[in-house]
């Protein structure tokens, strides 16, 4: 009797333990990657929910950026308050020439080469004007020089010749040929 009870209890342990055993094992191990794919996918979401908040900071900043760039119909407009600026310092514009546009990814480049004649502070004064428009234009190759003796600056106890050139970034625009007639102003 004994001898049947043990091979009783050696078969179920053989047919039935085992294999529970060895299917809990196999289910251990399943959860086991289950759960660091878990792990994985929360660091990616967050990561995720990183990204796109940083995404909607930059696309903010890139609206706020935009502001301050010039559509191509707002370029006269910009030169018209660059002209204004000279009448109101009491400088006289001798060169107010476009250059070639430069076209970019996203937005066109304009350049303008500008001289104007007038006392030291005035140009100055000029300079930081220019800089601190309502649309972003960057005075640069700043040159300095005496002014020739002429009608326009013999009111003037030391004239200069500032030429320089601005450059701004327009949107929407398409690079075109500088103007040719009409170029200078005088």
């Amino acid at each position: 009797m004994l001898l049947v009870v043990a091979a009783l209890w050696w078969a179920a342990k053989i047919y039935m333990l085992d294999g529970r055993t060895n299917n809990i094992q196999v289910a251990e191990q399943r959860l086991e990657e289950l759960e660091n794919q878990n792990g994985r996918a929360r660091i990616n979401i967050a990561r995720r929910d990183d990204l796109q908040s940083r995404m909607a900071l930059l696309e903010r900043q890139l609206r706020i950026f935009e502001e301050f760039i010039p559509e191509s119909e707002e370029v006269p407009e910009l030169l018209d308050a660059i002209s204004q600026q000279t009448t109101l310092l009491g400088l006289e514009l001798s060169r107010l020439q476009p250059q070639a546009a430069e076209a970019g990814d996203y937005y066109t480049k304009q350049t303008f080469q500008i001289a104007v004649l007038g006392d030291y502070h005035a140009v100055g004064r000029f300079l930081a004007r220019i800089a601190s428009l309502p649309r972003i234009i960057k005075p640069t190759n700043v040159q300095i020089s005496l002014a020739p003796r002429s009608r326009a600056t013999r009111d003037m106890e030391a004239p200069l010749e500032v030429s320089f050139v601005i450059e701004t970034f327009v949107l929407g625009a398409t690079p075109t040929t500088p103007v040719t007639q009409g170029a200078s102003r005088g």
